[in-house]
């Protein structure tokens, strides 16, 4: 098949080992590129199997899947009939590119690939990326280097992976419009000089034009740090319950304190869990029915239905500015988070306030990535009480 040929696609059709890693700014050309490779691996291949995945099927729609529709009818190769559902394309030669969004729990988990892609991989949580990377012969991965996360850190090391940074000057096929969008960042964060005028747009320059790791602007909580386990001699404070369904997570963790620290650990961190199926939870988990529990107001019912399987649990308070109080109390402490929390310390990393136009952070939280700060907030109403049993 014709491949349209940018910097970016001949540099990424280089790398050879079983990681691709695409670290790149924007209009960089790093998912355009990484597909264009996809669809010829299977329109040539026979019998192979491609994993498309991306943290949501929703936005991949709008964008992923737009652009492979886009690669295939400019190849003259795309069939309507050959797309099931708009996300299962079969070739003839019995090969296929499956499209998976992880929005739900255990989705991805199990399945075996011959090529999986991760589409904004900082995006996916790391255990879900485990288990697909390691049943897949070959990967892909891709990202906006917002901040540093696990890839940076424990994937890029390998001996098994090839590691590549693009900026918008590998597309040559980049429209003039966004070219010049991009450039602008560099002209509104730096003086003729080279030295910073605006932090805000100098950090978009260094991500989004040179595709450098860069700072999450107005990211809440930079008052943690990793642990391997809680030490023993802190004191039991809570734990903490915030109720998800299918577009959030039931999020579970428990707080410990010792003189200015607070000690966190994820438990929980689900789609899908009805009360039924948190009490489960519980029993698997072994917590104790003596010991706080402090949940979310807004599931009443479900407070009732644990309050009934013996569980010692209350409603947080809430009201008018709760959730800035209860961040506030938060950020009074050091925080420190179990090395196994691996949502709560995604979540750390890009849980922050809303900017306004000029780049300046707000006083509100943007309401995302916060399950897990949502359930230490609750938690965190027992700071102010001495630890004790609630009957």
């Amino acid at each position: 098949m014709p491949l349209k040929q940018t910097t970016a696609l001949r540099k990424i059709c280089a790398l050879t080992k079983k990681y691709v890693a695409v670290r790149g700014g924007q209009g960089s050309s790093k998912t355009f590129s990484i597909l264009t490779i996809l669809i010829n691996h299977a329109s040539s291949k026979a019998n192979r199997n491609v994993y498309v995945v991306s943290a949501e099927l929703t936005k991949m729609r709008e964008t992923v899947i737009k652009d492979f529709v886009t690669i295939m009818s400019e190849a003259g190769i795309f069939n309507p009939d050959n797309f099931l559902a708009g996300t299962l394309y079969k070739y003839p030669n019995g090969s296929t590119i499956k499209f998976l969004g992880l929005d739900k729990e255990d989705v991805g988990k199990g399945l075996r690939s011959h090529v999986v892609y991760f589409n904004e991989v900082n995006k996916v949580n790391q255990e879900t990326f485990r288990q697909m990377a390691s049943r897949s012969d070959k990967i892909y991965l891709d990202y906006n280097p917002d901040a540093e996360f696990y890839v940076d850190t424990d994937i890029l090391p390998r001996p098994d992976c090839d590691f590549i940074q693009l900026t918008f000057k590998d597309n040559e096929c980049l429209k003039e419009g966004e070219r010049d969008e991009i450039i602008n960042y560099y002209k509104q964060g730096y003086n003729e000089d080279g030295s910073i005028k605006n932090t805000y747009f100098a950090n978009l320059w260094q991500v989004y034009g040179l595709g450098n790791i860069g700072n999450l602007q107005g990211v809440i909580y930079n008052n943690w740090v990793l642990i391997d386990e809680i030490p023993s001699d802190a004191d039991f404070i809570s734990y903490g319950l915030d109720f998800g369904f299918a577009n959030s997570k039931t999020a579970f963790m428990v707080m410990y304190k010792k003189d200015n620290n607070l000690y966190l650990k994820e438990l929980i961190y689900k789609t899908g869990l009805t009360g039924s199926d948190t009490i489960k939870e519980f029993e698997r988990l072994n917590i104790s029915k003596h010991l706080s529990i402090v949940a979310d107001h807004a599931r009443p019912e479900m407070i009732e239905d644990i309050r009934r399987a013996g569980y010692s649990i209350r409603e947080c308070v809430k009201g008018s500015g709760s959730v800035i109080t209860g961040i506030d109390v938060l950020q009074r402490y050091n925080l420190f988070i179990t090395k196994d929390s691996l949502n709560a310390i995604n979540e750390a990393r890009s849980y922050r306030w809303a900017l306004d136009k000029n780049g300046k952070s707000s006083n509100e939280p943007v309401k995302e990535n916060d399950d897990f700060w949502d359930a230490t907030r609750y938690a965190g109403n027992r700071l102010k009480k001495s630890t004790f049993i609630v009957h």
